[in-house]
């Protein structure tokens, strides 16, 4: 199981000596189970048993747990842990919420190769994942051990302890891992009924419920009146590939893009690092458009490198749509066997079912031995980075080695992933020799690396990435997201042009960038995407117009008033889904906040803290929320817990240093300001308040020099040349302020 650490943990002493609440199976008319798929489809069930969806989760006995529960022992921070067995159960000893030692049943385990975890059940239905895993791999590869995910863990204390809300399995795992699974959170309680139909990832995980294709089976005379044989989800690779004459590389016949991606956003809602907008329902056509119920995310730190290989682990679907093959109509059942999740052929055999072997598959193209790991076509055209210690993932963008942007970006590559021995000059040098033509190929790397950085001299650049119909919509969307850096028409007209991009991630990413706009300006553009066909793009629209159409006055008829309910009441349905994350419960406070439904909003950010407690963004938001209603007093502990904390968190030192101006204390404003500018010096905002600070706690000269410093990162920002010219002026350096002065907008009309 793998995990995104934004968020942290459960918050409440739990004991393992009470009957618990299973997660059980439950009877659903629509769906039949994957026993009675097996009676016709006996070679597709033969190849899915023992794949690693069927495999997935399973319940703890002696065929399922591979770990030692013989006595076995592990060590770590002072803590022991021994793991046993009590007759035919499976139990651990080891540190509790509180720290000491406890005795946890095993109830389930999780995932089978190349490691194991385990799941314990406690009495409120959350079920957590054991952080200590087994190594499954064999004794010569390293494993038949015991190991820790997180070796540089603290302590329970920890945000990453087994028992906190980052290891819970109802929230953060169990969507994905089992069949037709229902959360069932209940707020007030803070605890789950969580149920499903079948344990693992069975048939109807991916084809949907199955009882309308019984039907069709069973109705042989309307057999041809219902479509994909009363299957709701068509997952089909249709076409077929032919390499034509002439050419080294197929090309796909009779296929579309549309029912292409129907697979691909099929497998998308597990296999992308996304936020869970919708429930997947399995009783209905799925597979059109993945942005219905999840929101993937794109090219940004610290998920992707600037180039878009993968860094943090984020599940495929993310690096694969940037791939040409994914481009040129490559769907997942191409390579993989639906069923087995096997390659469909080994090594280099699965390539060539397109890939001409006599010219590719040769020393003339990959320039290394036959049968050293450089022939490999996946080594180096899909190299592999290691999550979870010993699990290692090979990045599906499918590109070729870039040593040239190692050297210039720091952007790894396969040659020196393989040869850790040399660096990156040598590998550029290699391949400058091999490959003369394709070194010089463009890349939208450095353009995503400048536009992060916000250069100003970028933004052009960016914005015809932007409006390239040739690149990957994954890097045009990534492109267009970048340019909230750039608050300035030239961003804004960028982002207003894909308002009407027939391209659903477009158009989402685009609304992010218009809230640059004045607010009569984002009501006149956004209000039409209030109600486009795609989910996605109707709470990003209803989350950005809500504050302004719901809290302020504004004149709106009857029918437009209904409009904006339903959106604002589709919007907050959609982030209860994650009722049960301190981030869905933050989110939440956020939407009620902006509407001024302050009661509503407290009592979503105190939920926050109840499933963890040290969850500084909700803590940051309640102190914002008291301070909006002009109760900084109540802020103040608030804000000291965040930093005690995390005393270098940027955000919790900046709204410190504001408090403490509002509290007129500006020598510990300076103090706290000081550490948000130096932590994130790309966030000029943070450096300009914090020199402000300083001129008027009488530090003038060192809040110029800080200004002038920032004026180097962002050329051109007004907010600065303002301050510069202004404090100037006022410190009697009228000459010096003049220089400034004519640089802002309104002097060089």
């Amino acid at each position: 199981m793998r995990f995104s650490f934004t968020a942290v943990a459960v918050s409440l002493l739990l004991t393992v000596f009470s009957l618990f609440t299973h997660a059980t199976p439950v009877n659903d008319a629509n769906f039949v189970g994957s026993q009675q798929c097996a009676s016709c489809h006996q070679q597709a069930y033969k190849d899915w048993q023992g794949s690693h969806h069927d495999q997935a989760m399973m319940m703890a006995d002696s065929t399922s747990v591979l770990g030692d529960f013989n006595q076995a022992t592990f060590s770590l921070n002072g803590i022991t842990s021994t793991f046993f067995k009590k007759g035919d159960e499976f139990w651990v000893n080891t540190d509790g919420a509180d720290g000491k030692l406890q005795d946890f049943k095993i109830d389930y385990t999780f995932g089978v190769t190349p490691l194991q975890q385990y799941l314990i059940g406690f009495e409120d239905g959350r079920y957590q994942t054991l952080s200590i895993a087994w190594d499954s791999r064999s004794k010569e590869e390293g494993g038949q051990r015991w190991f820790h995910l997180y070796p540089d863990i603290g302590g329970h204390e920890d945000v990453l302890h087994w028992t906190r809300y980052s290891q819970n399995w109802n929230s953060r795992c169990a969507e994905c891992h089992s069949t037709n699974l229902k959360k069932n959170y209940d707020e007030a309680s803070n605890s789950y009924q969580t149920t499903w139909f079948e344990i693992d990832v069975a048939c109807e995980s991916c084809h949907g419920a199955g009882s309308q294709h019984i039907d069709w089976v069973n109705n042989k005379d309307q057999q041809a009146n219902i479509a994909n044989k009363g299957l709701l989800a068509d997952v089909r690779s249709d076409g077929h590939w032919q390499r034509l004459p002439g050419l080294n590389t197929a090309a796909k016949q009779g296929a579309t893009r549309a029912h292409s991606d129907q697979q691909i956003n099929s497998c998308a809602g597990c296999h992308s690092r996304r936020s869970t907008i919708g429930e997947v329902d399995h009783k209905t056509v799925q597979g059109k458009e993945v942005l219905d119920t999840h929101i993937p995310r794109l090219i940004e730190s610290p998920l992707y490198h600037v180039d878009g290989q993968i860094l943090d682990e984020v599940y495929v679907y993310g690096s694969f749509v940037q791939s040409k093959m994914y481009q040129r109509g490559v769907v997942c059942s191409d390579c993989h066997n639906p069923h087995s999740l096997e390659l469909k052929a080994p090594d280099n055999q699965v390539c060539a079912q397109c890939h001409n072997p006599s010219v590719f598959d040769q020393p003339q193209h990959h320039h290394h031995s036959d049968g050293s790991a450089g022939a490999l076509c996946a080594d180096c055209h899909m190299p592999e980075t290691t999550y979870m210690t010993v699990d290692p993932r090979r990045d599906h963008s499918l590109r070729i080695p870039r040593p040239d942007l190692s050297k210039s970006l720091g952007v790894p590559n396969a040659c020196n992933q393989c040869h850790s021995d040399k660096d990156s000059d040598w590998a550029l040098a290699a391949f400058t020799q091999w490959y003369p033509d394709r070194i010089e190929q463009p890349s939208f790397a450095p353009l995503i690396y400048a536009g992060q950085q916000g250069a100003a001299q970028a933004l052009p650049q960016l914005s015809s990435l932007v409006d390239d119909s040739a690149m990957p919509i994954m890097v045009r969307a990534s492109g267009l997201q970048i340019l909230r850096n750039y608050p300035n028409q030239y961003a804004i007209n960028t982002a207003l042009l894909q308002l009407e991009s027939s391209n659903p991630q477009l158009r989402l990413a685009a609304i992010e960038v218009i809230e640059l706009l004045p607010e009569q300006q984002i009501i006149r553009n956004v209000w039409p995407l209030m109600s486009d066909p795609v989910k996605a793009i109707r709470m990003e629209a209803a989350r950005l117009l809500a504050p302004m159409l719901v809290s302020r006055s504004v004149a709106l008829q009857p029918a437009q008033k209904q409009t904006v309910q339903k959106a604002v009441d589709e919007y907050i349905a959609s982030i209860k889904l994650n009722a049960d994350t301190p981030a869905g419960q933050m989110q939440l406070g956020v939407v009620y906040q902006s509407i001024n439904q302050w009661a509503l909003s407290e009592q979503a950010y105190r939920q926050a803290l109840v499933i963890e407690p040290q969850y500084i963004p909700a803590l940051l938001n309640m102190a914002d929320l008291y301070r909006a209603t002009g109760q900084d007093q109540q802020a103040l502990p608030l804000l000291e817990k965040a930093l005690l904390i995390d005393s270098n968190n940027v955000s919790a030192n900046y709204a410190m240093g504001l408090l403490m101006i509002r509290l007129k204390q500006l020598d510990k404003a300076t103090a706290y300001l000081e550490v948000a500018a130096s932590q994130a010096p790309e966030i000029i905002r943070y450096t300009y308040v914090y020199a402000v600070a300083l001129f008027e706690s009488g530090k003038r000269d060192w809040a110029i020099t800080t200004l002038k410093r920032a004026l180097q990162r962002s050329p051109g920002n007004t907010d600065i040349l303002s301050a510069l010219a202004g404090y100037l002026q006022m410190m009697g350096r009228n000459e010096e302020a003049q220089q400034y002065s004519v640089q802002l907008p309104q002097n060089n009309q």
